[in-house]
Order: C-alpha cells, then sequence, then structure tokens
C-alpha cells in the first residue's frame, strides 16, 4: 500500500512538472509581455540562430525607415520606399545575422580570455580582417537586390552587367568603401571594444545589430543633409 501511494505522489509531481515546463501558444504571447526581456533570452537559448535572423531583419529594416525618415524634407512628397527597407531586412536576415553569428562564435572560441590582450586580438581580428571583407559583400548584394527589384518591376528577372547602370553602380559603390571602412572604425572600434570586453556571447549579434542601426540612421543623415533625398543610405 506504501509502495502504491509512493508511486501515485511521484506520477503527480512529473505531472506538474511537465505542466510548468510546457507552454502553449496561447502562452506565448503572456509571455512576451509580461517578460520581454526574459522571453527573448528564452528564444536566443532555444532557437539562438532564427531569432538572431528575426531580430536582425527586423533591426535593419527599421534603420533604413529611419534613414528615410531623417532624409526626408518638409516639402518631400515621395512615400517611402518600403521595397528599400525590405531589401535592408533580407540582407539583415540572411546575410548579416548568420555571417556575424558564426564569426563572433568563431572569434569567442579561439580567443576565449578576457584580458586585455585578447580583448584586443578579437578587435582586431574583427576591425582590420572582418570588416573590410564584410562591407563590400554588403555592398554587392544590396546592388544585385536593386537591379533585381527593377527586373522584377520590368517584368524580367535577367541580371546581367548589360542590365541598365548596374557594371558603373556596383563600380561607383566600390571606390566609396575605403572611405566608409575609415568612417566606420570610428563608430565600430570603440563600440566593439565595450562588446567584445562585456557583452555576453549570446547579445553579441543584438547589440551589434543595435549599434548598426544606430550608425545607418547617423551616416544617412550626415550624408545627405540639406539635399532632401532619401536616395542613399550607409551602404550607399
Amino acid at each position: 500500500m506504501k509502495q502504491r501511494i509512493r508511486h501515485n505522489l511521484a506520477f503527480c509531481k512529473l505531472f506538474k512538472r511537465s505542466r510548468s515546463n510546457s507552454t502553449s501558444p496561447s502562452d506565448v504571447p503572456l509571455s512576451f509581455i509580461r517578460n520581454p526581456l526574459r522571453w527573448y533570452e528564452h528564444k536566443l537559448d532555444t532557437h539562438p540562430l532564427v531569432t538572431k535572423c528575426v531580430t536582425s531583419g527586423i533591426i535593419s529594416g527599421s534603420g533604413d525607415l529611419l534613414c528615410q525618415y531623417l532624409n526626408k524634407s518638409e516639402d518631400d512628397v515621395r512615400d517611402y520606399d518600403w521595397t528599400r527597407s525590405l531589401r535592408f531586412a533580407i540582407l539583415g536576415s540572411v546575410l548579416v545575422a548568420p555571417s556575424v553569428h558564426v564569426w563572433y562564435g568563431f572569434l569567442m572560441t579561439r580567443i576565449p580570455e578576457q584580458s586585455v590582450k585578447a580583448i584586443a586580438k578579437r578587435l582586431f581580428c574583427d576591425q582590420g580582417l572582418f570588416a573590410p571583407l564584410f562591407l563590400p559583400t554588403f555592398v554587392s548584394c544590396l546592388t544585385v537586390l536593386e537591379h533585381i527589384s527593377e527586373g522584377i518591376n520590368q517584368n524580367s528577372l535577367q541580371l546581367t552587367d548589360e542590365s541598365p547602370d548596374f557594371g558603373s553602380h556596383l563600380k561607383a559603390r566600390m571606390n566609396e568603401v575605403p572611405e566608409s571602412i575609415v568612417v566606420g572604425w570610428k563608430i565600430w572600434v570603440p563600440s566593439m571594444t565595450v562588446m567584445f570586453a562585456f557583452v555576453p556571447s549570446k547579445y553579441q549579434v543584438l547589440y551589434s545589430n543595435c549599434v548598426g542601426f544606430i550608425w545607418n540612421a547617423y551616416l544617412s543623415w550626415k550624408t545627405h543633409e540639406g539635399e532632401g533625398t532619401s536616395e542613399k543610405t550607409l551602404s550607399d
């Protein structure tokens, strides 16, 4: 009899534990509303890459919308270019987030120490090696997406060097990359120093996305100050 009672008590404890650990679809929005930071942290633990991709896409697209807003003059009657923001969101999700997720993980694995020397090594690898390679890649992908969008608008998906202004457009942007890298170091070097020194690994992609949001908005505003146009962005 005692053995049966112990068996029933153990079953009840196991049932309660499974109920407490399970989350129904209705619990998800409630947990997000009650404690969004804890909900986000949980998603980083359970689905790290997907969470970072979604977050990066939202921040990248929102950053471009802010750029367009800051560069819009009072007499500018043009609507927001939602397609342009969508391109930034796509690149943020499928290019930026996966790339920096793998890269930061590699850096923290290869140089795991938190000494000043280790932080300096990670900073040099990130801004001295990764950034000069990644920025041209981002600019190239952005230019390709722009001309694909133009092709879709013209009922043609063909993208060749003979596409209208594709070669010259890409070349002009590539010529501006070295200057953009140098200007970017003024923002990214101190920001990445803080990140490598204090930000936990699972939050590093989110941190870099937030810095990128501010950087895009500022540089776009500074580049087009007084022009009343929203044709260019950070990567322009």
